[in-house]
């Protein structure tokens, strides 16, 4: 049953069309395993069966030239051509020898059988080679009757040698065969590696480009085929930093030739109300409309000015040293009226923290979440923006960091809108307050810029909304 499950799960999973990654290098180290097997395969096959037959020639040569050299032996001992009865030293660690005169051995290796291989009164059909069996086993035998001559000469071997020689020629094979293998997915191993390591360092140069950083890469590589992916790649990344680029610019140009109009817009708007008084609660649909395009150009501008920054550029600009106690009197100045007039409370709690960064930007980064904290907090609630230092463990030892959090008693946000605030001009529904949804994004650019993180937390663990920014604190 649970195979048939298993069956069953990845029968869906194939019909819904989901693919599976798979390694190009153990790819084409499988294919080369494969061929060189079936290589190694046909090859041993070929080679065993032109050992096989060549084996044969060679064994009935010997098995020849044995009967001729023996009868020639045989001969010289008697002139006559009677050979002389009694026992030869005739011994072989493989071949049989016997001398047989009128069907009777006369003369034989140790290890022959008395009676003759081929015992017929007929042998003029047995002359040469010939198969037979002996005891369920076959052998092979080269009967020879020299002329002139009163005896025969039987020279025999165990077909059996014949298949433990090409048995152990086929092992020889195999090993020789096992070893060449090895070497050669050693040899074709290594290929492999640094045949695709070029597209590993491409890879990994373009697993650092990012939204920040489109810059080109650069593998150095002689390949044509990873050459012709490095460009291509760069080519796209030139069009999209220009396509930024331009972006951005168009961003500035719009916002500052728009600024204008609106102010004069603005400006005018404040005459009729004061010239014309009953026109007041009609144009306060239009006053709110030229106040929220106003607040989006501001935005708009400062993302124009922090976009082309980073942290690596602009050091310098990071380099001031602040104090939060400094921080959170200006801003609690700046809100204090406002605070009141909505009838919220702000606490600022604060730890002497000191840190590197620019005053002026962490001050706006702040004045937009207070500002966001009290648009969406109720009257009599309040609003808490703390301080602390903490020590963490990092790779490189315990670091400190510094942590700013604001944290209000609004209706909060559901998790599933948690997770896209930040981005550009994304707003929860249902709000009526003036904004653009480019709040939380100029707060993260502003945290990028010193290297920290911007981490959110609401329902269900809290009613409201908690901001924390968290900063590397740099000894000095």
């Amino acid at each position: 049953m649970r195979r048939l499950k298993n069956l069953q799960q990845w029968w869906q999973q194939r019909r819904k069309g989901q693919k599976r990654l798979y390694s190009l290098r153990a790819t084409l180290m499988a294919s080369i395993v494969a061929s060189t097997l079936l290589v190694s395969g046909v090859s041993l096959s070929i080679t065993t069966y032109l050992s096989w037959d060549q084996t044969k020639e060679v064994l009935d040569e010997a098995l020849k030239r044995s009967a001729q050299t023996l009868a020639q032996l045989a001969y010289r001992e008697n002139l006559g051509g009677r050979p002389v009865k009694g026992h030869m030293d005739l011994e072989d660690n493989e071949f049989y020898f016997q001398i047989i005169n009128q069907g009777v051995v006369i003369a034989k290796s140790s290890s022959a059988p008395n009676r003759p291989f081929i015992a017929t009164s007929d042998r003029r059909g047995y002359k040469g080679f010939n198969t037979i069996k002996i005891k369920g086993k076959d052998w092979r035998v080269f009967l020879l009757k020299p002329r002139h001559a009163n005896f025969e000469v039987q020279v025999a071997h165990a077909v059996e040698m014949r298949y433990q020689f090409l048995e152990k020629l086929a092992k020889q094979l195999i090993l020789a065969g096992g070893i060449v293998l090895l070497i050669s997915l050693l040899i074709n191993g290594l290929f492999i590696y640094f045949g695709l390591r070029p597209l590993t360092v491409v890879s990994q140069q373009i697993k650092r480009i990012s939204s920040k950083s489109l810059t080109p890469i650069a593998t150095h590589s002689r390949s044509k085929e990873i050459v012709a992916i490095e460009d291509s790649l760069n080519m796209l990344l030139t069009n999209l930093e220009t396509a930024r680029r331009h972006e951005r610019q168009f961003t500035a140009d719009a916002s500052h030739e728009l600024r204008t109009p609106l102010s004069a817009i603005q400006m005018k708007l404040q005459l009729l109300r004061r010239l014309r008084p009953e026109l007041i609660a009609d144009l306060a649909p239009l006053q709110h409309d030229i106040s929220r395009a106003t607040h989006l150009i501001e935005h708009l501008m400062l993302l124009a000015r922090l976009d082309p920054l980073s942290p690596d550029e602009n050091s310098d600009l990071l380099k001031q040293e602040l104090l939060f106690s400094v921080l959170f009197s200006d801003l609690n100045e700046s809100f204090k009226e406002e605070a009141t007039r909505r009838g919220i409370e702000i606490h600022f709690h604060e730890e002497r923290v000191s840190l590197c960064a620019n005053y002026d930007l962490l001050y706006i980064a702040l004045k937009n979440l207070i500002n966001n904290a009290l648009k969406y907090s109720p009257r009599g609630s309040k609003i808490e923006v703390t301080s602390e230092t903490v020590f963490v463990n990092a790779a490189k030892g315990v670091s400190e960091r510094a942590i700013i959090k604001v944290r209000d008693n609004g209706r909060g946000v559901e998790p599933e809108e948690l997770a896209r605030l930040g981005q550009r001009f994304y707003r929860v529904l249902g709000t009526d307050e003036i904004g653009s949804g480019l709040g939380l994004s100029i707060v993260k650019k502003i945290v990028e810029l010193h290297r920290g993180e911007m981490h959110l937390r609401s329902k269900p663990e809290l009613d409201g909304l908690e901001v924390s920014l968290i900063f590397p604190v740099e000894k000095r």
